[in-house]
């Protein structure tokens, strides 16, 4: 069950109605972003993730998330961003874990699944030089790592990752992982967040495939964006049973239901999409609402609102957004949508609002990203 969201004066999507056919009568109240909230911070070189902290409703209301972790490619590092809410400007992001330190190098993304843990994908090192993930804490000390030694088959080159949450029984902690490698969707089970007991399920293919770039080192980042890897399919996200992929090189977001049960599953695209929104779909995430928002690589298509499960068309008031090209990860929360400019080596944090009038919040409800 989707938790309710809290009533905001300022919503971050007011949706439309869709008619019999199928146009909407409306669109988002964002208006045109006008960079008030571009360099929310700086210091980046190609970053093409991020994750923000969740609130742990367990714990006592002084023990809060908020805080953003990003995924550098350009450095193999992971970026810490300490919660920027209300702050259009919070300076450069802090390195606080080194990838080439364990053999891995390239951050492809990281998934958030609590304030205290932080999982990380890099595209090259590990076992077969396949990639592999690093489990970090909320200050960035490695607590594991994961890699073709674990599952030799599971690896190929990771772009994507994504929570997909616990178990009914508290058993089992589920996440996904995409390969622009060979174009296979995995999901990674554990017994706990620290990656205990681990199982490995191909649990889709057919996803555009891709190839690795040549990723840099603290110090030693890249300067140009043909550095980058080339095509493949990147960002994920799971919601309600399904995992939904942003197919950058195919041009769709493809859906995988019962995802965390079944294996060998048919993706399909998602329906009811107006012709020429997706132009190099990078990421995508699920806001409190329970509408799934697309971000992609090209400036004229930078944002595109959708209703799960199908995919049907609500809003393309994101989508017009005067942003520069470049747009690579996005993350929610209530009132603000988080995302990196990537397109040089001069990558930015930023935050768009409701009419760029309210500062930016990273406060919850979301799901776990």
């Amino acid at each position: 069950m989707r938790i309710s969201p809290v009533l905001l004066a300022l919503p971050l999507v007011l949706t439309a109605c869709n008619h019999d056919d199928g146009e909407a009568d409306d669109t988002s109240a964002i208006g045109l972003f006008s960079g008030l909230f571009d360099g929310v911070a700086t210091g980046m070189n190609f970053p093409l993730d991020i994750g923000v902290a969740p609130d742990d409703p367990l714990t006592p209301d002084d023990i809060e998330g908020g805080d953003i972790y990003i995924a550098n490619y350009g450095t193999s590092e992971i970026m810490w961003v300490r919660d920027p809410s209300g702050d259009s400007s919070s300076g450069d992001a802090d390195p606080i874990f080194d990838g080439t330190s364990v053999g891995f190098a390239g951050a492809t993304a990281v998934s958030v699944p609590t304030h205290t843990r932080v999982w990380a994908s890099f595209e090259q090192g590990g076992e077969g030089d396949a990639g592999g993930i690093a489990i970090l804490d909320q200050d960035g000390a490695l607590i594991a790592t994961i890699d073709g030694s674990d599952e030799s088959d599971a690896f190929a080159n990771p772009g994507g990752l994504c929570y997909g949450g616990r178990s009914a029984d508290g058993l089992i902690e589920y996440f996904y992982m995409i390969n622009l490698g060979d174009g296979t969707a995995w999901r990674i089970e554990a017994s706990t967040l620290d990656g205990d007991d681990l199982t490995f399920t191909r649990i889709g293919s057919g996803l555009a495939t891709g190839t690795p770039g040549n990723p840099g080192s603290p110090g030693n980042g890249l300067t140009s964006s043909s550095d980058l890897p080339d095509g493949g399919a990147r960002g994920c996200v799971y919601d309600l049973g399904s995992l939904y992929v942003a197919d950058m090189q195919n041009d769709r977001v493809v859906r995988f239901d019962d995802a965390a049960t079944d294996d060998g599953i048919d993706g399909v695209a998602l329906e009811d999409l107006p012709a020429g929104n997706l132009n190099d779909p990078t990421d995508l995430t699920v806001n409190a609402e329970g509408y799934l928002i697309i971000i992609s690589y090209e400036n004229a298509k930078a944002f595109l609102t959708v209703e799960l499960p199908r995919g049907g068309f609500i809003d393309n008031g994101l989508q017009n957004l005067s942003v520069n090209a470049g747009n690579y990860g996005v993350a929610v929360a209530s009132g603000t949508v988080w995302f990196t400019r990537a397109n040089n080596q001069n990558g930015t944090l930023r935050a768009v609002t409701p009419e760029q009038d309210v500062p930016p919040t990273t406060e919850g409800p979301f799901p776990p990203q």
